[in-house]
């Protein structure tokens, strides 16, 4: 563990650690454009050249490729130091457009913030016209590329063959002439290309969703989790909904990566990254829906009403046998637990799961993709809402049975039947079943074949905790208030529950998580107000081991 000085503060870091990492942990930044600790370090930029002292000699040298020594004096404020990011900044500023005004980075570039802290100079370079290289130039079908922005800090490149295992970006000509392109015949279109804006430090590459949208001094932003895959990578919400001339219906600007060394390090797929779109899609659910003859508008209320007097009624004439639940594990573990609480614990329901044989999968990889695109099924496997006991009931089974019209009630949960059955089965099914009662977030096919439905909150408008697949439970922040009359499931499970005469636990997610922690084996001693930010392993879960797309650097987060 190397002691050493930076600007006359001690400090101790991991043998190994470089001086602009060293610096970062006394809240000291040594500018930098190329260096990023997931990337191979090139020492391209130059930006990050600091003076240091050690055994007695003194030297300039790059923070990024130097290694913190035990008795290394460093220095990031002397006035040699000053002049020489000055002049650095100088020759990157002589060719660069002076269009901040319409840059989407403007706000967020670190050409921009360095050019305020270390650089106000006058150029010392007298040209008649700047060189002019590539301007709005589609690299790929969700990136624009202005290259007279570009610092070639190689970033973006390192990122495609270093983490997405791609050739699609490159550095081509000589000097002057040197120019970020696609690589000859190639788009820029991994799964993982939006990552290159994330690491772009200026406004070269931006995103084609995001562009001209709002400006960023405008966003807030909220910590958060991707629900589009069982990984659960961290995210950042940025979303503004004050300036809505631009667009009333986009609350939700765009997804950020947020670090998390066990899940998702820096990066996020654009699967997720552009997932959001759903949360105010044209086709959400905003309010119930009914086929009561009796109602002339449908009401949250009379539905929970009216779906209590159905499952009373089959449970007196036929018991539990008489009710199913076919529930989701894009479900959060609070709707899982107090659902699990209320049909298996209290109603003795036995036909209840949360999987389906015909359910979407999607692409997986070895970085961050996975195939299960639900983003709580370990939660839902460690709480028990699955085929459980000598009689439990498997989700094809459920749909087997409601067909021949074995059960009074059906409940659904984010599952769309109708997309696995023929038009004549799900006549058969609206037939054969008496009361069929839809909780989902979209328009879909259960919206016409239910008696009812109640709309539900999605992730980004509830607080609610999820457990990935490695068994890492981790939370979601609700940065605004649901679409319409949209309830958290939770929510609905509680008010049912009081209808049907059993009190669940809790009036509040936090409550609800609580009670998780004090019943649930794998969850025992997990508390809402103990959650990390990075979330925690299951009782008895062993941190994952670190995967290959990780830094080899022994580095804090960036």
């Amino acid at each position: 563990m190397p002691h050493l000085e930076i600007n006359g503060k001690p400090v101790e870091v991991p043998a190994g650690t470089n001086l602009i990492e060293a610096a970062r942990r006394l809240n000291i930044e040594i500018p930098h454009y190329c260096y990023h600790p997931g990337l191979a370090v090139v020492g391209s930029c130059r930006m990050c050249q600091v003076e240091v002292e050690l055994n007695g000699r003194k030297s300039i040298v790059v923070g990024c490729n130097t290694a913190a020594a035990d008795g290394m004096k460093v220095f990031n404020n002397t006035e040699a130091i000053h002049r020489i990011r000055s002049g650095v900044l100088e020759f990157y500023l002589q060719h660069h457009p002076l269009d901040c005004p319409i840059c989407d980075d403007a706000g967020e570039c670190d050409l921009q913030n360095y050019y305020l802290l270390h650089g106000l100079h006058d150029s010392r370079v007298e040209l008649t016209e700047k060189h002019h290289k590539h301007k709005v130039h589609d690299v790929g079908p969700t990136v624009v590329l202005d290259s007279e922005r570009c610092v070639l800090c190689s970033r973006c490149a390192r990122f495609c063959r270093e983490i997405a295992g791609v050739d699609e970006l490159g550095i081509f000509e000589h000097g002057g002439d040197s120019e970020l392109l696609n690589v000859p015949g190639r788009l820029l279109e991994n799964d993982y290309a939006g990552n290159v804006v994330d690491l772009c430090p200026v406004g070269a590459l931006t995103d084609k969703d995001f562009r001209f949208r709002r400006r960023v001094w405008y966003l807030k932003r909220t910590p958060s989790v991707c629900t589009g895959c069982s990984r659960g990578c961290n995210i950042y919400v940025d979303w503004e909904t004050s300036r809505s001339y631009k667009n009333p219906q986009r609350r939700i600007q765009r997804l950020k990566p947020r670090y998390n060394r066990g899940v998702n390090e820096w990066w996020i797929c654009d699967r997720g990254r552009y997932g959001y779109h759903a949360v105010d899609a044209e086709n959400r659910l905003t309010a119930p829906r009914t086929k009561s003859d009796g109602e002339s508008e449908a009401t949250v209320d009379g539905v929970l009403d009216r779906a209590a007097e159905k499952i009373k009624a089959a449970l007196a004439k036929h018991g539990p046998k008489s009710v199913a639940v076919i529930a989701s594990s894009s479900s959060s573990n609070e709707d899982l637990f107090l659902l699990k609480r209320l049909f298996a614990d209290e109603l003795k329901v036995h036909s209840l799961d949360v999987t389906l044989s015909g359910e979407p999968k999607g692409k997986e990889d070895e970085i961050l993709m996975k195939a299960d695109v639900s983003p709580n099924r370990r939660g839902a496997v460690e709480i028990g809402v699955q085929p459980w006991g000598g009689g439990g009931v498997a989700g094809d089974d459920i749909v087997a049975s409601a067909l021949d019209g074995d059960y009074e009630v059906l409940i659904v949960v984010h599952h769309d039947l109708t997309r696995m059955l023929s038009q004549k089965e799900r006549n058969r099914l609206g037939q054969n079943c008496d009361y069929i009662l839809y909780l989902g977030t979209h328009e879909n096919g259960m919206c016409h074949l239910a008696d009812d439905v109640i709309p539900i909150a999605m992730w980004a408008e509830r607080d609610a905790t999820y457990t990935n697949f490695q068994g890492r439970v981790q939370r979601t922040w609700r940065p605004f208030e649901p679409r319409g009359e949209a309830l958290c499931e939770w929510r609905v499970w509680q008010e049912l529950g009081k209808r049907l005469g059993h009190s669940l636990p809790a009036e509040s997610v936090a409550g609800v998580f609580d009670s998780i922690g004090t019943v649930v084996a794998s969850f025992k001693g997990l508390t809402w107000e103990g959650l990390p930010a990075n979330g925690i392993m299951l009782t008895g879960v062993s941190e994952p081991a670190y995967r290959k797309v990780q830094s080899s650097h022994p580095l804090p987060a960036y």
